[in-house]
C-alpha cells in the first residue's frame, strides 16, 4: 500500500515537472514568435520610413537599386543589374516580334535621362544597307572603344531588329582601314562617329550620327542612350 503511494505520488511529480517544462517552452516559443513579429513590424516601417524619404530627397537613384521598372511615359520594362567580379551590367527585358529578348549594356535607362539627343538619331539607320561606326585614329580611342563598337553592332546588325551589316572605320588614315567621316555618310550607308567633345550628347548630320563625350566613359553612355532609343526603351 505504501509503496502504491508511493509511485502515485512520484508520477504526480513528473507530471508536475512535465506541465512546468511544457509552460517554459511556450513561454520561449511565445517570446520568439513576439521577437520575429517585432523585427518584421520594424522592417517594414523602415523601408515605408526610406520610400517615403527617397520621394522626398531623392537620396536613392533607380541606379543604386538590384532591380525596377523603367517606363518611357507609354511602355515599361524591368531592368535588372548584373554583377560578375569586376563588371557591372544591366539587362533590360523586352519583347521583339513577341519574342523576349534581353539587352545588356553597361548603362541603364535611368542614369541616361540626362544625355541629350537628337531623336532624329532613330531614323537614320532605318532604310540603311550598311552602317559605318567610325573614330580617330589615336591614342584616346582604346579598349572601351572596341565596347562601344560590339554593343552598338550587336543591336544594329541583329538579324530580329535591324539586319543591319556594320563595319569600322576611322576618320583619317591609318593602316590599311577604311576612312569613314560624317562626309561620306548616305541615305544608304550611314554613319555613327565617336567624337571626344563635351558635352555628352547625340548629335545628327545630314545622315551622320555623332556621340559625342569627354571620354570613352561619357562616349559609351552617348552609345547606350542611342541603343536605347532605337529600340524604343527610351524616348
Amino acid at each position: 500500500m505504501t509503496e502504491h503511494k508511493e509511485h502515485g505520488h512520484q508520477k504526480e511529480h513528473e507530471i508536475h515537472e512535465r506541465r512546468e517544462h511544457e509552460s517554459v517552452d511556450d513561454t520561449q516559443n511565445s517570446r520568439k514568435m513576439t521577437i520575429l513579429v517585432l523585427c518584421l513590424i520594424g522592417s517594414l516601417v523602415l523601408f515605408g520610413v526610406i520610400i517615403y524619404i527617397n520621394q522626398h530627397t531623392g537620396f536613392l537613384s533607380k541606379s543604386d537599386l538590384a532591380y525596377y521598372q523603367y517606363s518611357n511615359g507609354e511602355d515599361s520594362f524591368n531592368v535588372r543589374k548584373v554583377i560578375s567580379g569586376g563588371y557591372v551590367g544591366w539587362r533590360t527585358e523586352m519583347y521583339i516580334k513577341d519574342f523576349r529578348y534581353i539587352l545588356e549594356l553597361y548603362n541603364d535607362p535611368a542614369q541616361l535621362e540626362d544625355v541629350e539627343v537628337d531623336r532624329a538619331a532613330k531614323n537614320k539607320i532605318l532604310d540603311d544597307k550598311r552602317v559605318f561606326i567610325t573614330w580617330a585614329p589615336t591614342e584616346d580611342f582604346r579598349q572601351t572603344t572596341v565596347f562601344i563598337y560590339q554593343g552598338l553592332q550587336k543591336v544594329i546588325a541583329e538579324p530580329d531588329i535591324f539586319n543591319i551589316p556594320v563595319s569600322s572605320a576611322v576618320t583619317s588614315e591609318y593602316k590599311n582601314y577604311t576612312v569613314m567621316d560624317c562626309k561620306d555618310a548616305s541615305a544608304k550607308a550611314s554613319v555613327i562617329k565617336l567624337q571626344l567633345a563635351e558635352p555628352t550628347k547625340i548629335i545628327t548630320e545630314g545622315n551622320c550620327i555623332i556621340l559625342q563625350g569627354k571620354d570613352e566613359a561619357e562616349i559609351m553612355r552617348a552609345a547606350d542612350r542611342l541603343i536605347y532609343l532605337l529600340l524604343g526603351i527610351m524616348r
